[in-house]
């Protein structure tokens, strides 16, 4: 009888409790549904860093960009003048530096916090926008931890080479030689360019967008989102390689093309012949029965393949 009493009372002891718990998480609840009220829904009031806003006037020349920042966005825009601006929404201890060397305008971050500045919450929206004077520079490189980079259709490059940990990447700028966008976490847009050399998109969890390219050779990498091609011709040759995520043809063509997903299809449209190799594990394949024109390799494992020339 005493083992049964004291069950008895164990189990009103948890009942008890798990009704302490509640009203104190719904209590929590209310009172940051009522503070958050008060600061107008602004998330970006919630956060313990301090923020600036600053700019930067450049009025030396220069031909070529280097950006190394750790959480803002970088956003390329037109000058209204002659000189460059650079415009900084930044931390109070990561702010960021600008200086023309030897014919390169350097954007640097300055990191001064120490351990426990990193302690808080930080929502707000750090960027680099900067108001270029000209519209045709010879090379830009960006590296970041964490942030988008926006490159409009209105420059030109001979080369792009853009890096980040997390955010997407969208480069509309004409690029006549060489193009490398990589991200770990996000998506990939690359547009409206010509280029001699080679283009390489990467990403691991993301999408990856192609349209109005040529080059002489390309190639597209997502581990977890599918990849779209539009008007999009290789001279030489194309690797696609997609594990989990569907691979779009729209009027694309390569020498040699050889395109690869573990799940997902592969479909579109070709501009010329070529010798297919199609195969899947799971899943029907349907593919020209043409005998001329480069090597067409087509693997999925699970996922249709359907392809047809247009001409």
């Amino acid at each position: 009888m005493t083992g049964i009493k004291e069950n008895k009372e164990n189990k009103n002891n948890k009942k008890t409790l798990l009704i302490v718990a509640v009203i104190l998480a719904v209590t929590g609840g209310v009172i940051f549904t009522v503070a958050f009220a008060a600061l107008g829904f602004d998330i970006a009031k919630l956060s313990t860093q301090k923020y600036e806003f600053n700019t930067y006037m450049l009025a030396e020349d220069f031909n070529s960009i280097k950006i190394n920042t750790e959480t803002a966005s970088v956003i390329l825009a037109a000058s209204d003048s002659d000189e460059c601006k650079i415009e900084c929404v930044e931390r109070e201890k990561m702010k960021h530096t600008a200086k023309v060397r030897e014919g390169t305008l350097v954007i640097d971050v300055e990191n001064t916090k120490k351990w426990y500045d990193y302690i808080g919450s930080s929502f707000g929206n750090e960027t680099i926008t900067i108001y270029l004077p000209k519209a045709v520079y010879a090379s830009l490189s960006v590296n970041a931890d964490t942030g988008s980079v926006e490159i409009p259709e209105m420059f030109s490059f001979e080369s792009v080479c853009v890096k980040v940990d997390t955010g997407s990447i969208d480069c509309y700028a004409d690029v006549s030689n060489s193009i490398e966008l990589q991200t770990a976490t996000g998506s990939i847009c690359a547009e409206n360019s010509k280029t001699d050399g080679e283009v390489k998109l990467k990403t691991s969890t993301g999408s990856i967008k192609i349209a109005d390219i040529r080059c002489n050779r390309l190639s597209a990498e997502s581990h977890t989102g599918s990849i779209d091609l539009t008007n999009t011709i290789a001279d030489d040759n194309m690797t696609i390689n997609c594990a989990t995520g569907s691979v779009k043809f729209n009027s694309c063509d390569a020498n040699e093309m050889k395109v690869e997903t573990h799940t997902g299809s592969i479909v579109g449209t070709l501009l010329s012949d070529k010798i297919f190799f199609a195969k899947s594990a799971v899943g029907n394949v349907d593919v020209p029965k043409t005998t001329s024109g480069g090597t067409c390799e087509l693997v999925t494992g699970t996922g249709d393949i359907k392809i047809e020339i247009k001409k």
